[in-house]
């Protein structure tokens, strides 16, 4: 299925605004497209808050050579959604997002049995769109993708479904994180929400945070010194995020 391009920019501006009610996106990360024919694709631009995106602020793309036209740039992953449409003819919606649970449990880009795995390169490079190019094309009937250190990759045959993906993915994720992972056992922490007792328990044990999240590296490198007061490592749409 193709949408019309009036139709694509519509329906990216409308998911902008349900990945951030939903919880499955944070600041301008992530990244949203609609196919518009076999050749081309809606995408969102790079670095622009979903919130006041305008349908002409999105950028068509051409998937066979990632070209554009215009003074917009878009998004730096246009590679991931171009492959996912050139593999995938039934796709025409697709969603990267950084949704909790499947971040966290997406971090060793292994295989679960309801999403496959991707291996780890670097945001907007052609070492990802390859990794992904391979993961995709080895799992024909999947659509969640976990992109390992960076969140998750949802393949719709439409808007709705492709949020389907993304909803199931997270449940799913979050039921391994609830039966695998013991966070008290090194740093007394009972719950993901509680985050004032875990920095205070690694700045007394004189723990560095690891950058798990490519995200949070591009901001701070690699790991940060949580020693620090919390106010110096990292403060208002950073900190939440």
């Amino acid at each position: 299925m193709f949408y019309s391009e009036s139709e694509a920019r519509s329906l990216v501006i409308e998911a902008g605004h349900r990945l951030i009610k939903e919880g499955l996106i944070a600041r301008t990360w992530g990244n949203i497209s609609a196919r518009i024919s076999e050749d081309e694709f809606i995408i969102t631009p790079s670095g622009m808050a979903y919130e006041t995106l305008k349908p002409s602020d999105l950028v068509k793309v051409k998937t066979i050579d990632l070209s554009y036209e215009g003074d917009i740039k878009p998004s730096s992953e246009k590679g991931i959604h171009a492959i996912s449409y050139i593999l995938r003819p039934e796709i025409s919606f697709v969603i990267h997002t950084h949704q909790f649970y499947a971040s966290v449990i997406g971090i060793d880009g292994k295989d679960q049995g309801f999403a496959a795995g991707t291996e780890y390169g670097l945001p907007g490079t052609d070492k990802l769109k390859n990794n992904c190019m391979k993961s995709i094309a080895a799992h024909p009937g999947c659509k969640a993708f976990f992109l390992q250190g960076h969140g998750a990759l949802c393949l719709g045959t439409s808007i709705d479904d492709a949020f389907e993906v993304a909803q199931k993915l997270e449940e799913d994720s979050k039921a391994v994180f609830d039966s695998v992972l013991d966070i008290g056992s090194e740093f007394g922490v009972t719950t993901m929400e509680d985050k004032s007792l875990f920095l205070d328990h690694a700045r007394k044990y004189g723990k560095r945070l690891k950058a798990y999240i490519d995200d949070f590296a591009q901001i701070f490198g690699v790991s940060v010194d949580i020693s620090k007061k919390r106010s110096e490592i990292c403060s208002g749409e950073d900190a939440e995020a």
